[in-house]
């Protein structure tokens, strides 16, 4: 129950979060300028908003895919289709609770395929420990590649107050942090190995090895060229997704796939700061195009219409996820009723 409040705290926090940096960014533009961005969206050209909707389905597919590599080092993998609807409601529950759905996604997979939940559940946090660690890579390229025009932007939005945030981190409170895991994590150690033989204990054991089996799929891949593949794929198709709808404006089909790329990356730490990136996306996007020479307004509109664009897509496909497996599971339930009549 407690843990049940804290994620509903936790959601509207972050959704509130949101919303103010939505009411804050839009009171510092003048009449004119909030005039300009709601004329923006009534000329949008939606057709390149559709096919920036294609790409994106077309990514959230390869990484069904490249999810089916990891499961396929554990069991024998589900269908692609199975695997992507079960993204899709992951991706939905996740707009909902913060994290909720990696656990949604392994759930109903599991449902669907008769495979562990412990193990889908670790095969999805290798995957995003690798997503992670591809991203951190992604950012120092933009960082090493293109300083040049970003090195303004860096400084002031991403490293200003860093010296204080790293006096914070260096006193004592961080050791003691550090410490106090170490000791819990052994004595949890200790307590599962002195009392495997009890049922409850057995259970706990068995959820720890399947989890760790799920994670170590990563390094048990037997193509990881091609998973690798798939990821590459998957990070261009993002990319395509920003520079496709630059056209969606006259004022921005100008800009380069620098700025596209550029708008990614950092885009992306938005969405991972502020639930589904709400409020705060559209403001990283104007302020990042502003180095590329588009108006303020401008870069708002794209900013606004990438978003639009992609949790729409989230909302819908992920409903529909949700209805196909409600769907399956009530013809599953009548099946088995018929049969014992």
């Amino acid at each position: 129950m407690k843990n049940k409040i804290f994620r509903i705290i936790q959601t509207i926090v972050l959704i509130g979060l949101g919303v103010f940096f939505i009411f804050f960014f839009w009171g510092k533009l003048d009449a004119d300028q909030q005039t300009k961005v709601v004329e923006n969206f009534k000329k949008a050209n939606y057709f390149w908003m559709f096919l920036a909707l294609i790409a994106g389905i077309l990514s959230h597919i390869l990484r069904a895919a490249r999810w089916n590599l990891l499961i396929s080092t554990i069991e024998k993998p589900p269908s692609v289709k199975n695997s992507f609807w079960s993204l899709m409601a992951g991706y939905l529950a996740n707009l909902a609770v913060p994290r909720l759905g990696e656990i949604t996604r392994a759930m109903l997979l599991s449902r669907r395929s008769k495979i562990s939940f412990d193990k889908l559940f670790g095969t999805v946090v290798a995957e995003r420990a690798f997503d992670f660690f591809f991203f951190i890579l992604l950012f120092f390229v933009a960082i090493a590649a293109f300083w040049h025009n970003i090195e303004v932007f860096v400084t002031n939005r991403i490293l200003g107050g860093l010296d204080e945030k790293i006096k914070l981190l260096s006193n004592g409170s961080i050791w003691i942090i550090t410490t106090s895991f170490i000791i819990l994590f052994c004595f949890v150690f200790w307590l599962l190995k002195k009392y495997k033989n009890k049922p409850f204990i057995a259970k706990i054991n068995r959820f720890i090895h399947n989890l760790i089996s799920g994670l170590m799929s990563i390094f048990k891949l037997k193509n990881a060229f091609l998973f690798l593949s798939y990821t590459l794929l998957i990070w261009l198709l993002y990319w395509l997704m920003v520079y496709l709808m630059y056209f969606s404006i006259p004022s921005t089909s100008n800009l380069s796939v620098e700025s596209a790329f550029i708008v990614l990356v950092f885009g992306t730490i938005g969405i991972i700061v502020i639930q589904g990136g709400i409020g705060i996306y559209p403001l990283i996007v104007s302020e990042v195009l502003l180095i590329y020479g588009a108006d303020i307004t401008d870069g708002f509109t794209i900013g606004w219409l990438s978003w639009s664009v992609q949790t729409i897509m989230i909302i819908i496909m992920g409903l529909i996820a949700f209805t196909l497996f409600g769907f399956k599971k009530n013809n599953k339930d009548e099946f088995h009723k018929i049969n014992q009549q």
